[in-house]
């Protein structure tokens, strides 16, 4: 195996690197878990910050990186297996034109998935993903493992561990190790090799001896030599060969921290990532008592960046984890596909000093109140796995984390084993290996990934698959479903959420600093300075976000006002989460807006941005720059009369909609009327497009009753209002609201408008009516409970806890019993059978505010 030309590999050598990331193998029925993988092809550690590289040229091709700071990965895979490889013919050697050619036309078995580790605050999650990784991954002597823990690691924004397992459930044995320097595609090729040539040790290889005329000869070149190198270590050792001959498998774990942006983020993204497995943390001795209050962010940890005040605060602890769990699946998914990738609950426990061994919490009954509001919104098939771990003991992790994600993972081997094409492996690993400006490429072109593939021989239906099928483990990003970034490949996913968190969470000595973290607003050309590495990403940046509704993007500073003074014409981008001021929280006392109530179990994280993007496409508004994170304003010119001024205050799952200057004058004026309907229409166009994304989300517009005893109005396309006596006689602005809808489209039915007929129940809505034993009784009769069937509802304890559970078990067997079971319908019942009183309540309460 000589040659003249010396091909380029990394010679370099530290006892930093993991020689190889070599590994213990082990059995999938011993300790170690299956859920952990490998992105793709292996980069090196960047961040937006450090690495001085050459230029790379979008849409061109770029220059070749050869070195890396993980070098000779798997030196040795310490295993014996007692199995001899088939012996074959085999051709005398492996020149550059055959080697070329087996990647070209081989395929080779590889298991792929994407594992999404969400979770509430401090949980456990990060400390038990590591735990099991530095059991199942053992370096050699003298290496650190920490180097490759820590290579895309950020606990504040998003971690990602690539690993690559070799081996399959042929002989149910695995070693591990992270898929660095490119060994994705090193281990995927040399597979096929072994699968062709089966006595690999007397195969000799050509390398060129000429100099490589393009970035694809170089790293043909590059792998050759490296796999040549391997080979050169193990070429007598059968049972590492038999594991690589067996399979690869390339699975990521992302680890998703507290951060105010990335949850819009991941949730568009799961929905492309078809081959993933979920899991969701919480502290039982935490979150188990406390499942309906809001979640503890502690400012000692939080504080820094105002995510204790700012984030988890709208919703509690049991509406986070269900859109956790779900967060990703839409309706239109088949329920045997939404089975198959239910997620994993995670139940995280300690023990606290001094207290006796069995003293420790539960699951039973936090898993009860979980499933049973899951129930409620008809998904609690997607919690089938629990799962309780000591997170003080490293045996409890080994075992009931560990050893069952195994378990999980063998049971879905068959669905996450595919044939991949080794060009498509070898176009992955290319890609990753060209340097942009100073850093590695964040985000390609989709044409420029087919010109490159034009060169593998690849159609463009071909790359189309390819794109496909990278996205569906989370090592690659494709969305085509949307036409503003069918042409965008995000192809490094944890750098991007690098510039992400560095976009919504800038450094106050930025000079775009004041404005962001005030305002929530920053110029087009500030993002190019952020994206100083690589400027011509920025558009690409911001078009995704703002495809995804999470920024808004203004034409003209000319349409923001800060002060009262508009800003300087060029592109501005409206970021409504990035301000850290403290949440406003209107008086309960106040009456005087509209309202937009949102309900779906995986609420959207960014509502505000998507609404205020929608809203500003009017050539008439202009945003009025507030400090408040919950609150928008807009300005629409009238050319009768003054501006008219409209506030949007968000707090949760409803929105109040507000005209600031409620003079007669204004509330009288058809331009009032015309700007709340621009208003009705943006919120409506936002949240239709996030039909789509977001399982069962229905919303529904109202305005509240002026009456002493509450409740509200809907509000209706092509319906005149049915406002009551005392609402005609107050303040008309119900009048201007009920108008605008009148003339909104997107408020019709079958537009995905919720109307109070087919409001779907919850427990908050009986909960209020019942009180007292006869009325208690009588809901109970009118529902027609056969008391058989439910024992504990005959004689419910007078204890306020067990009324509540006997009723939730009432409206669970009615919803059972009955096709349609909406508050309309539980009207009609409780009308039916004598209870009128309850029935009217009912319908009054439906949603006040």
């Amino acid at each position: 195996m000589t040659s003249k030309y010396t091909h380029n590999r990394d010679t370099a050598k530290s006892s930093d690197e993991i020689s190889g990331d070599s590994v213990a193998l082990s059995s999938t029925s011993q300790a170690g878990p299956d859920y952990v993988s490998p992105s793709y092809e292996a980069e090196e550690i960047s961040t937006a910050d450090n690495d001085i590289k050459p230029k790379f040229v979008p849409g061109g091709f770029g220059l070749y990186q050869q070195k890396s700071d993980f070098a000779v990965t798997l030196d040795d895979i310490p295993v014996t297996l007692d199995v001899t490889l088939v012996v074959r013919p085999l051709d005398d050697k492996i020149s550059y034109d055959v080697f070329w050619d087996i990647i070209l036309k081989q395929k080779v078995p590889v298991t792929t998935s994407l594992v999404a580790v969400m979770g509430l605050p401090s949980s456990g999650k990060t400390a038990v993903l590591e735990s099991i990784l530095r059991q199942k991954v053992k370096v050699k002597d003298g290496a650190k493992i920490d180097h490759y823990l820590r290579r895309k690691k950020n606990e504040q924004c998003l971690s990602i561990y690539e690993l690559c397992a070799l081996g399959s459930s042929r002989h149910d044995k695995y070693a591990w190790s992270f898929a660095t320097n490119r060994y994705g595609a090193i281990f995927s090729i040399l597979c096929g090799l072994i699968r062709l040539y089966p006595i690999i040790s007397s195969v000799e290889f050509e390398l060129r001896d000429q100099k490589p005329e393009s970035v694809i000869e170089e790293h043909v070149q590059w792998l050759m030599g490296n796999i040549q190198d391997l080979l050169e270590k193990i070429k007598d050792e059968s049972g590492k060969l038999t594991l690589i001959q067996d399979g690869v498998s390339l699975i990521n774990v992302m680890d998703v921290g507290v951060n105010k942006a990335l949850y819009d983020f991941l949730s568009m993204m799961l929905l492309s990532c078809d081959r993933h497995i979920r899991l969701a943390f919480f502290s039982l001795n935490r979150d188990g008592p406390k499942l309906h209050e809001k979640p503890d962010l502690p400012s000692r940890r939080y504080g820094d960046r105002k995510d204790d005040i700012l984030v988890m605060q709208p919703r509690s602890r049991l509406t986070y984890l269900l859109h956790f769990a779900t967060v990703g699946y839409t309706n239109k998914d088949q329920l045997e596909k939404e089975t198959e990738n239910a997620t994993v609950m995670i139940a995280t426990k300690t023990r606290p000093k001094g207290s006796p061994a069995g003293n420790t919490p539960s699951l039973d009954q936090a898993k009860k109140e979980i499933i049973e509001q899951a129930r409620l919104r008809n998904v609690d098939h997607f919690l089938k796995n629990w799962i309780v771990i000591d997170i003080d003991d490293e045996k409890s992790i080994t075992k009931e984390f560990g050893q069952r994600m195994e378990d999980i993972l063998k049971n879905k081997y068959d669905q996450l084993t595919i044939q991949l094409p080794l060009r498509w492996i070898f176009l992955r690993s290319l890609v990753v290996s060209l340097d942009s400006t100073e850093t590695k490429a964040i985000i390609l072109s989709k044409k420029y990934i087919i010109e490159t593939a034009d060169k593998l021989k690849m159609k463009e239906d071909e790359v189309e698959n390819f794109l496909k099928t990278f996205t569906d483990f989370g090592s690659i990003l494709y969305m085509p479903q949307y036409d503003d970034i069918k042409d965008i490949v995000i192809v490094n996913i944890w750098e991007f959420t690098q510039y992400l968190n560095k976009l919504y969470y800038p450094q106050e000595g930025e000079p775009y600093a004041t404005n962001l973290l005030k305002y929530g607003i920053i110029s087009e050309s500030s993002v190019k300075k952020i994206f100083f590495k690589h400027p011509k990403n920025a558009e690409d940046f911001m078009t995704v976000l703002t495809t995804f509704a999470m920024a808004s993007k203004i034409k003209s500073g000319q349409s923001i006002l800060i002060d009262q003074k508009p800003l300087q014409p060029e592109v501005h981008y409206y970021l409504p989460l990035a301000r850290i001021c403290e949440v406003y929280k209107p008086s309960e006392e106040e009456n005087d807006y509209a309202f937009i109530e949102i309900e779906s179990v995986n609420f959207p994280a960014n509502v505000q941005a998507c609404i205020s993007n929608s809203i500003l496409k009017n050539k008439d508004a202009v945003l009025i720059a507030t400090e408040h994170n919950n609150i928008s304003r807009f300005q629409f010119q009238s050319e009768s009369g003054p501006p008219v001024k409209i506030e949007m205050i968000y707090k949760g799952s409803k929105t109040r909609l507000r005209i600031m200057n409620s003079s007669n004058d204004i509330l009288t004026s058809p331009a009032t009327v015309e700007a709340c309907k621009k208003v009705i229409t943006g919120s409506c166009r936002c949240l239709q497009r996030k039909i789509n994304v977001i399982r069962d989300l229905k919303y529904s517009f109202a305005v509240p009753c002026a009456s002493p005893e509450g409740g509200c109005h809907f509000l209706y396309n092509d319906c005149e209002p049915q406002l009551c006596d005392a609402c005609s006689t107050e303040n008309n602005f119900r009048l201007c609201w009920s108008k605008a809808a009148k003339q909104c489209d997107l408020l019709s039915e079958g537009s995905g408008a919720r109307t109070s007929e087919n409001n779907l129940l919850n427990f908050q809505d009986i909960s209020g009516i019942i009180t007292g034993k006869y009325k208690f009784d009588a809901f109970k009769k009118a529902l027609n409970i056969d008391e058989s069937k439910f024992p504990d509802l005959s004689n419910p304890e007078d204890s306020e806890d067990s009324k509540k559970k006997a009723m939730m078990l009432m409206l669970l067997l009615w919803e059972k019993q009955t096709d349609k079971h909406t508050r309309h319908a539980l009207i009609d019942r409780l009308k039916e059978n004598g209870c009128d009183d309850m029935a009217e309540k009912l319908k009054n309460t439906s949603i006040a505010y």
